[in-house]
């Protein structure tokens, strides 16, 4: 009985660590968000990153613009993958491959070529 108490802590205890992790990130992902970068196979992908941009709301909202390709959603922040789902179309992922105060960093898969987009705050 001992031991399943000690258990019980430890699974609770990481839930409560990984929930203050993800609350965290979240708040640094909340905010206006524009492309800085955007490369291909490593290399400029030839795609306008100026054009990109994100506004990431705390309620789970969010709206984007990929130079005129406008759509608003919602989305989850969980570990490193940013869950996106717009407005009656299904769920999109990336890996976020880095999140501090002032920038943002997507790792994509576009038909089969990986894509990074960097972002700066606004």
């Amino acid at each position: 009985m001992k031991l399943l108490k000690l258990h019980l802590f430890f699974v609770f205890a990481g839930l409560i660590a990984v929930s203050c992790v993800n609350s965290d990130n979240k708040a640094l992902l909340v905010g206006n968000w524009k492309g800085a970068e955007w490369l291909a196979e490593g290399k400029p992908s030839g795609n306008d990153a100026s054009k990109v941009q994100f506004s990431f709301a705390g309620d789970g909202g969010y709206n984007s613009d990929f130079g005129g390709a406008k759509e608003k959603g919602t989305y989850i922040l969980r570990n490193d993958k940013l869950y996106t789902t717009p407005d009656g179309q299904l769920e999109i992922m990336v890996e976020v491959a880095k999140l501090t105060k002032d920038s943002l960093v997507f790792n994509m898969n576009r038909s089969g070529q990986a894509e990074t987009l960097t972002l700066v705050k606004q």
